[in-house]
């Protein structure tokens, strides 16, 4: 008997494709946020942004020393602009961008979901603190959608923004997230919570640092795909009623 046997199809399988996730980073937000302080500079501030282009043409440590602004100074920390990856991603040495693998049923979303959706681009973070490891890498995101962490009291919603560079962590939680599904698009708009991955520079974990618009294409999944599926359940089914009646 196939294992697909336990396979449950969506009625109406979609992805998405192509498009962006904007961010604005409110500077003095994110710096009281941050509970490091050993000068009069911010905690901690934008000292690079390398959006897709910039990032997929980069090692991990070409991320971490390179220059596209000369000098150390803050840059302007809104408009940054992350990429929606598309199906395959290939990465440079100590990268893991990753690939759009989200689908669901537009119809039933929330009860349908699974996947995520790929993001290219990297934040670089200069903190304040006395120390040659003064720089801090976030990006290579995935957005993930999970509806046991909506808390309607506090506006969190089931979507997460996880960073994959260096490690795997909860980069910012989104609040008050408005989600348009419809036309053949799929919007989100929100606030920018600060995740568990600041827990070590002793952040407050949910401070609203920000604001996004992600908006992407929505393309249904080739019909064929849920026929093959069918068809190898419809295969296994019968070679199980063989079985039996040997």
């Amino acid at each position: 008997m196939l294992a697909l046997l336990s396979v449950t199809l969506p009625v109406r399988a979609a992805t998405v494709s192509g498009g962006n996730m904007i961010i604005n980073l409110d500077r003095d937000a994110l710096a009281a946020a941050i509970a490091l302080d050993a000068t009069p500079a911010p905690s901690m501030y934008l000292e690079e942004f390398f959006d897709a282009q910039a990032a997929n043409s980069r090692t991990f440590s070409q991320i971490l020393e390179d220059h596209i602004v000369p000098g150390v100074a803050e840059i302007p920390a809104t408009n940054l602009s992350f990429a929606v990856n598309g199906s395959q991603v290939s990465n440079l040495t100590g990268r893991f961008g990753k690939p759009t693998t989200i689908d669901f049923d537009p119809a039933h979303f929330e009860s349908s979901v699974s996947g995520a959706i790929g993001l290219a681009g990297v934040l670089r973070y200069r903190i304040d603190i006395d120390s040659t490891h003064n720089r801090i890498l976030s990006g290579d995101y995935t957005l993930e959608y999970d509806a046991n962490k909506v808390d309607a009291g506090s506006g969190r919603s089931g979507w997460t923004l996880y960073n994959h560079v260096s490690f795997v962590a909860e980069s910012f939680n989104l609040f008050n997230v408005v989600m348009d599904l419809a036309n053949g698009s799929l919007i989100l708009t929100g606030d920018l919570g600060l995740g568990e991955g600041y827990d070590h520079l002793s952040g407050s974990r949910g401070a609203l640092v920000g604001d996004f618009r992600l908006e992407t294409a929505v393309v249904p999944l080739p019909p064929a795909l849920g026929l093959f599926a069918s068809g190898l359940l419809a295969l296994g089914m019968r070679r199980f009623t063989k079985g039996e009646r040997g």
